[in-house]
Formats: C-alpha cells, sequence, structure tokens
C-alpha cells in the first residue's frame, strides 16, 4: 500500500514537473521573452488603402523588433493610412513604410513632387507647414499693386492693421485645391518647422514643394506666363483628409471678388514691397521736414 502511494506521488510529480515545462516553454516563456509588433497579414501593395483586415499583432521573440516599429497601442490609427511601398506578408509595420499623410507620389496617376520657388509665390502663410493642404490662387498684377499700395499706406498713417493687409481676400477663385504641400522650405533650402525649445517657427517661409500632375502643374506655369503670382492659403487641414482625386484644377480668369475664407496670417515674401515701404516712409518724413522748415521761414518773414 505504501509503495503504490509512493508510484502515485512520484508519477504526479512527474506529470507536475512536464506541465511546469510545458508552461514555462508555452506560455510563460512568450509572455516574459516575446514583445507584441503589428505585422502585415497579406502582402499589401504600394499605395492601397490599409484595412483591418490586412494587418495583425504577432508576438516575436524580444529584440527581434525592427527600429520604429509601429506600437501596438496605434494599431487602429493605421487603418485608413496608405503604404509607402509594396509591404510583403509577414513583414513588421514602421513608420517608412506607412504614407501616413499621403505624402509619396503615385506614378500610376502621374503624380510627382513639384517646386514651388519663391520667384512664384506673391504670398504664403508664415505658418504653412508640411502635410498641410493648400488653396492656390492667381493674383493679377493689379492685385498685387493694390496690396503693396496699402502695405504703403499702412506703414505711412500707422492706423492699419498689419493682420488686415495680410488676410486681404485674393479676389478670384482659386486655380488649385486641395494641394498637398510635401515640403515648406526657408530661403537657406531647410525645412521650416516649430523649434522644440521656443515653439516659434525655425525660418521665413521661401518656397514650397507639392504632389502635382502634368496637368496642375501646367496650371500654374500657364497662370506665371500671363504675369500672374501665386497665393497661397490653408485651413489647418492635413493631407490624408483630404483624396487625391479631389484636387480640382481651373482655369485662370479675372472673376469678381467673392468671400474666401482666410484663417491664417498671409506674409508678403517678395523683399520689394518691403523697399518700397521703406521709401514712402523716407519720402513722407522728407516731405515733413520740408514743410516744417517752409513753416519757419514764413514767420521769420513775419
Amino acid at each position: 500500500m505504501k509503495s503504490t502511494m509512493n508510484i502515485l506521488l512520484a508519477i504526479l510529480f512527474v506529470a507536475a514537473g512536464v506541465g511546469f515545462v510545458f508552461f514555462f516553454e508555452f506560455y510563460l516563456t512568450e509572455k516574459i521573452d516575446t514583445v507584441e509588433v503589428v505585422v502585415a497579414k497579406e502582402t499589401i501593395d504600394f499605395k492601397t488603402l490599409i484595412t483591418e483586415d490586412n494587418i495583425d499583432i504577432v508576438n516575436v521573440k524580444r529584440g527581434n523588433e525592427v527600429e520604429n516599429a509601429i506600437p501596438v497601442t496605434a494599431y487602429e490609427s493605421l487603418i485608413g493610412k496608405y503604404a509607402s511601398i509594396k509591404i510583403e506578408k509577414g513583414t513588421q509595420l514602421y513608420t517608412d513604410l506607412i504614407d501616413t499623410y499621403n505624402l509619396v507620389p503615385d506614378s500610376a496617376k502621374g503624380e510627382f513632387v513639384a517646386p514651388v520657388p519663391k520667384e512664384w509665390l506673391f504670398a504664403v502663410p508664415g505658418s504653412l507647414r508640411r502635410t498641410y493642404v493648400a488653396d492656390i490662387y492667381a493674383i493679377s498684377d493689379s492685385d498685387q499693386r493694390l496690396k503693396k499700395e496699402l502695405a504703403t499706406a499702412a506703414a505711412e498713417q500707422g492706423d492699419l492693421p498689419k493682420t488686415a493687409i495680410e488676410s486681404i481676400d485674393p479676389g478670384a477663385e482659386p486655380i488649385l485645391t486641395g494641394v498637398r504641400v510635401t515640403s515648406v522650405k526657408d530661403s537657406g533650402n531647410k525645412e521650416v518647422k516649430e523649434s522644440a525649445e521656443t515653439s516659434e517657427a525655425t525660418g521665413q517661409v521661401a518656397a514650397l514643394e507639392i504632389i502635382a500632375t502634368d496637368e496642375m502643374l501646367a496650371t500654374l506655369t500657364d497662370s506665371l506666363n500671363d504675369g500672374f503670382k501665386l497665393y497661397v492659403v490653408y485651413k489647418f487641414e492635413r493631407s490624408n483628409d483630404v483624396d487625391p482625386q479631389d484636387v480640382e484644377v481651373e482655369a485662370v480668369e479675372e472673376q469678381p471678388q467673392t468671400e474666401t475664407p482666410v484663417e491664417e496670417v498671409i506674409e508678403e515674401s517678395p523683399e520689394k514691397s518691403e523697399k518700397e515701404t521703406e521709401k514712402a516712409i523716407e519720402e513722407k518724413e522728407t516731405k515733413e521736414e520740408k514743410t516744417g522748415k517752409e513753416d519757419g521761414d514764413e514767420s521769420s518773414d513775419e
């Protein structure tokens, strides 16, 4: 009886040991020595919209996760984004694989990155940033002169707020709408962004890069060849909120003024208007000095 009990206890201990080994190997080790990562459940083609059906969460051995891996907590935020390249099945997802703001041009749709140099720009918001969606107006010579004259008048009179000048309505329908801005550069060709220390811009906007097509670029160049300059505005949208097919191209023509909402201060980019303003101030001061001298001469004659 006692020997039978010992045998049963031995068997029980062996079973418990085997069970612990299995528990440790297949459950505890997986929890302790692995991490969860987001992977492609199936191959995702370039510029394909990511859905819940083609991504999954799996465990990999700790230390095998890729750099800049998309955290599991951001799993749902991936849905609705685009693949920036073809992603093979089983690939761990990381930031460079995801076109978060739809800024990778789709060659199949004739898209490419096009520069918009300073010489093309009449005015651009100083707070415009990469990933924003912009509308572009074509400003005629008469509209350009009007704004410069108002700037000069404000400098002379000192009673017209700067923001009142900078938010002048372009006065026409935009020639391009929903334009995705891929880069905002300063005069040194560096990206303009907010400083981490001061939260102020790291530079003044001088040039842009946008996602364009041949048709969009032709619209811009035709306007420039006709003597127009480009007036850029935006409404705080991010480019992943706009479908590239929603970008509209319209012919440039003089139209009656319409109310176009401008939600951000527009800064004059050409330096010429600043020089004209300074010249106007100097002329005004010279005129006042001359008038003062003439008054003084009349008083002495009397």
